[in-house]
């Protein structure tokens, strides 16, 4: 007979950070809409359209930055 014997290992978890909700992917897919909305009209509602997706990325990693800060 032969048995095998696994050994358990204790893992401590660390709690993942909550986000908090935010606008930020609302307002990159606007801006990617007006990007390609702009490719249709004119040009100047694709500057608008990047704008925006710089404006929505930057704002939502400067969001997780900020909570992976508070986490200890």
């Amino acid at each position: 007979m032969n048995e095998s014997t696994t050994a358990e290992t204790e893992t401590t978890e660390t709690p993942e950070p909550e986000m908090r909700p935010t606008y930020a992917p609302a307002a990159l897919a606007m801006g990617i809409m007006f990007a390609f909305w702009g490719i249709l009209t004119h040009w100047s509602m694709s500057v608008i359209g990047g704008l925006m997706m710089v404006g929505a990325i930057w704002a939502w990693m400067h969001e997780i930055r900020n909570t992976w800060s508070e986490t200890p």
